[in-house]
């Protein structure tokens, strides 16, 4: 039994011209090949988007998670660290360690203890808000 056309390592069927659908040189069109691309690169951004939002609420649902007591005890724990690492005897906020209690101050505004007072005490380490437009 012989093998004819491709499967026996020979050419195509047709005359390989270039209506023929085996050739390598044959690309899509121009403006397929950008579309698929765009559609490509917006699939990939959607889905490291995803990823990204899901990651940055991973400690909110972590604080949430915590039985009561526990998340009271770290809330106090991070707020006196706070107070005793950032806040000077001044009662102005340590240049030296701005960006950690920067970092802590976003920490303690996670938590539902945080209340007014609270707010009040590491506005300082927070960036400002930005003005309305």
């Amino acid at each position: 039994m012989r093998l004819q056309g491709m499967m026996a390592g020979g050419t195509p069927p047709g005359d390989g011209g270039d209506d023929n659908i085996f050739t390598r040189d044959l690309e899509p069109p121009g403006n397929e090949k950008r579309v698929r691309q765009v559609v490509v690169l917006g699939v990939l951004v959607l889905i490291l988007g995803t990823v990204w939002l899901y990651l940055q609420g991973g400690e909110n649902r972590a604080l949430k998670a915590m039985a009561p007591a526990q998340r009271a005890a770290l809330f106090q724990e991070t707020r006196d660290d706070f107070r005793q690492g950032c806040v000077t005897d001044a009662g102005v906020l340590n240049p030296r360690f701005a960006k950690r209690c920067r970092r802590q101050a976003d920490f303690l505004t996670r938590f539902e203890e945080c209340d007014e007072a609270c707010r009040r005490e590491i506005a300082p380490a927070l960036p400002a808000p930005a003005p309305a437009p």
